[in-house]
C-alpha cells in the first residue's frame, strides 16, 4: 500500500483552484507581511507548480490583490445591517457582525489591514472600497439619507476607533456585546453632532 505523496497534483475546476489559492494565502498573511508572501510556498501547498498558479493570477500582485480582495468580502459579509429595525437596531447589527469578525479572526484582519498600509495602490484601492462600502452601510442604518461630507469624515473617523477597539479590546477589559452596545452609542452621539453640519 503507496501513501499518497502530498506533492501530487489534486484536479480541481477553475474556481475551486483560485478559492483554494485565495485561502492559503489568507492564512499565509497572518504569519507574514503580504509582500513576503512566498508565490513558490502557495503554489507548493496547493499541491500545483509556479506555472500554474500564474495561470489563475497573471501576476504576484493579482494574487496579493484578489487575497486583500477576499479578505474585504468575508468582513462585508458580516457586517451588514438586518433589514428591519430601528436605526440602533440596524446599526447595531452591523457593529455586531464587524466585532465578532475582528475579534474571532484577529490575524487575518489586522494582517489585511497592515497590507492596505504598505502602500501599493492597488491594495489600498481594495481596502479604501472595503471602508467606504462599510460608510455607507452605517450612515444608511442609522437613518442619514442625504450625507453631507462632515458625516462621512465622521463615520470614517468612527470606523477607524472601532476597529482598533475591536482589534485590541479583549474579556478582561470589556466584554464584546458591551463594546458593541459602546461602539453604536458613540456613533449615534458623532451623527448628532455632526448633523449641525449639514450645508
Amino acid at each position: 500500500m503507496t501513501v499518497k505523496s502530498a506533492s501530487v497534483r489534486v484536479r480541481l475546476k477553475p474556481e475551486e483552484r483560485r478559492t483554494q489559492l485565495i485561502n492559503i494565502g489568507l492564512r499565509l498573511l497572518t504569519t507574514r507581511p503580504i509582500h513576503d508572501m512566498s508565490i513558490d510556498e502557495v503554489a507548493a501547498e496547493a499541491g500545483i507548480s509556479r506555472g500554474l498558479l500564474f495561470h489563475y493570477f497573471p501576476t504576484k500582485r493579482d494574487y496579493y490583490v484578489a487575497v486583500v480582495e477576499a479578505g474585504g468580502r468575508r468582513l462585508l459579509t458580516h457586517a451588514k445591517a438586518p433589514e428591519e429595525g430601528t436605526p440602533t437596531e440596524r446599526v447595531r447589527g452591523i457593529v455586531d457582525g464587524f466585532v465578532s469578525f475582528v475579534q474571532r479572526r484577529k490575524g487575518n484582519y489586522v494582517a489585511v489591514v497592515r497590507a492596505a498600509a504598505g502602500g501599493d495602490e492597488r491594495v489600498l484601492e481594495v481596502f479604501e472600497n472595503n471602508r467606504g462600502t462599510l460608510t455607507d452601510r452605517v450612515l444608511e442604518a442609522a437613518g442619514v439619507l442625504d450625507p453631507t461630507p462632515l458625516h462621512r469624515l465622521a463615520v470614517r473617523g468612527w470606523l477607524a476607533m472601532a476597529e482598533e477597539m475591536a482589534i485590541s479590546a479583549t474579556g478582561e477589559v470589556i466584554a464584546e456585546d458591551d463594546l458593541v452596545d459602546l461602539l453604536v452609542s458613540s456613533l449615534e452621539q458623532v451623527v448628532e453632532q455632526f448633523a449641525v453640519g449639514r450645508h
